[in-house]
């Protein structure tokens, strides 16, 4: 087996129980010659994550880990047995006592390295509404498990209706806050003193009014310091996520200039809250309703655009026939429009209704939205060959949420056999990209929505496996490994040239490439992420029958 230190930088080893720990000045290298997966044989263990440093000094090996001397201090590897459940249950733990923003779960800050309990009282992300839609999805079917397995009355149960219930309110939230009273929904908000940063379009609510900030992008568009009403209410339920900590409407600054991420997250979420959620909660499930079909409302009254208080559409929220024609929106196109066709179908859904919603349906299937989808990958291919760059160099990868999402969704709500058809063709151009990941909730999407479709049961237990029992974003040392060779992309894009297990790779949201050769991405040992990565995947599988405990 090649090692990912280089035989001269060995200096140490020591043996029990069949493992053999080798300590190099580059990190730490556990060998098992007859380990039960292939991918646990050759295990590597670096800074600053898993050691204090890589000057590895010394190894006092023992059954179950090793003790590791490094120039800067001993670090303790257990290598404990720990269920898939405990796992998910450790980091939802991890994620409500540290990330747990008024309900948002995107990520915090450290104000100390290492010391989760010094997380700073701010810390929006650009994509709080997606990020937290995905968390509030995935303990929506950890509740529905629970309910299954336990029933409603189980006290595990009940507290994971509560984490899932304030994560729904959280989201409902963000689509009602803004006080315009016309389905415009905010990307995330801000409470108090908490610092707004210089990244994007951000309204401060005082007395009925809201003011746009002075910043950069609201500079740019010509709209800083213009005011705007936001005297429609807030639904009191959801108001208390704020007015609990001592706030009022009048400490509020949200974040515009919202995308098509935050409202595709935000209707694939409502369907299961409202299916899931709602049949015991009838004032949720009517918040949810309301916010369908104001937000839904909004989108048709607008030709299909979101708009900013400018009467300009956001920057990235557009899935009208004029922006599918020309630029970036010609590729956008084959995404966007199975999210627009999707928004509709789950209206339909949690409504009971069709009329307009309806006859707005089959006029964008007439238009040839169902026809878009399919056309991805030949699309994504001629824009890659006109820049210059590889198919993977191109990629958002925080498309590949999008995508799932709204193929996934749009294929199980939609009754047209052709239609689904003709949808599953569209995701299925995506796979050559989203595949590579080996994702669980993505494959299980897809294995869902496609179901003759072959998917990798065995890489997604490996993901399982090999994730990090914790969410902090410490980094690894992945550059210069002696076993991984690199990729150079045309455009200058560095890959590892195989998939490593996820806890010998950055910590990461949905949104980054986990092939990239680099260290690190989340902020390192000064933030800890949203555990929604794992419990959203995790939860799901059991959801749908795809794993159970043993």
């Amino acid at each position: 087996y090649p090692l990912p230190s280089a035989k001269n930088e060995y200096r140490c080893f020591a043996e029990c129980d069949g493992v053999v720990w080798m300590g190099a000045s580059t990190g730490l290298t556990r060998y098992e010659k007859n380990a039960s997966r292939p991918e646990n044989v050759i295990q590597y263990f670096s800074a600053p994550r898993d050691l204090l440093d890589n000057d590895v000094q010394g190894l006092l090996a023992e059954k179950d880990g090793v003790w590791v001397k490094t120039a800067q201090g001993v670090t303790h590897i257990e290598m404990k047995v720990l269920s898939m459940k405990e796992k998910a249950d450790i980091l939802l733990d991890e994620s409500v006592r540290y990330v747990d923003r008024r309900g948002m779960y995107s990520q915090r800050k450290l104000d100390k390295p290492r010391d989760l309990t010094s997380r700073v009282f701010y810390g929006h992300s650009d994509n709080d509404g997606e990020f937290t839609s995905n968390f509030a999805l995935g303990e929506i079917f950890h509740y529905a498990v629970l309910l299954r397995e336990k029933g409603e009355d189980d006290p595990e149960t009940q507290y994971v209706r509560a984490i899932a219930t304030r994560a729904c309110e959280a989201c409902l939230l963000l689509m009602n806050i803004s006080g315009r009273g016309n389905g415009f929904v905010a990307r995330s908000y801000m409470a108090g003193p908490e610092p707004i940063p210089d990244d994007g379009l951000f309204y401060r609510k005082k007395g009925g009014k809201a003011v746009c900030l002075d910043t950069r992008a609201s500079r740019k568009r010509g709209i800083a310091g213009l005011e705007i009403d936001a005297s429609h209410p807030v639904p009191e339920r959801l108001a208390r996520l704020y007015k609990d900590e001592g706030f009022t409407d009048d400490d509020i600054t949200y974040k515009g200039d919202t995308s098509s991420d935050e409202i595709t997250g935000h209707f694939l979420h409502m369907r299961y809250a409202y299916d899931i959620l709602g049949p015991k909660d009838p004032e949720l499930a009517e918040l949810i309703r309301m916010s369908a079909r104001n937000t839904m409302q909004h989108i048709l009254d607008n030709g299909y655009y979101l708009l900013e208080c400018d009467g300009k559409p956001t920057t990235w929220a557009r899935w009208s026939p004029e922006y599918f024609e020309g630029g970036l929106g010609w590729v956008d196109a084959c995404l966007n429009s199975a999210e627009i066709l999707m928004f509709l179908k789950t209206t339909m859904h949690i409504l009971g209704e069709k009329g307009h919603w309806q006859e707005a349906y089959d006029k964008l299937v007439e238009m040839g939205y169902a026809d878009l989808p399919a056309k991805h990958h030949d699309r994504f291919c001629q824009a890659c060959i006109a820049q210059g760059i590889d198919l993977f160099e191109d990629i958002m990868y925080g498309d590949h949420m999008l995508a799932t999402c709204a193929f996934w969704n749009l294929i199980d709500l939609e009754e047209d056999e052709v239609l689904k058809e003709k949808y599953r063709k569209g995701f299925k151009s995506w796979r050559p990209s989203i595949g590579r990941e080996h994702n669980p909730f993505y494959d299980m999407a897809f294995k869902l929505a496609c179901p003759d479709e072959e998917i990798d049961m065995e890489a997604l237990a490996t993901w399982l496996y090999r994730t990090n029992p914790s969410r902090l974003a410490a980094g690894v040392s992945l550059v210069g490994r002696k076993d991984v060779a690199v990729r150079k992309l045309s455009g200058g894009y560095e890959e590892t040239s195989f998939l490593l297990p996820p806890d010998e790779r950055f910590i990461s949201k949905y949104d980054r490439n986990p092939w990239r050769y680099i260290n690190e991405d989340s902020g390192g040992i000064w933030y800890v992420e949203s555990c929604y990565v794992y419990t959203l995947a995790y939860w799901m599988g059991r959801y749908f029958g795809f794993w159970k405990e043993a």
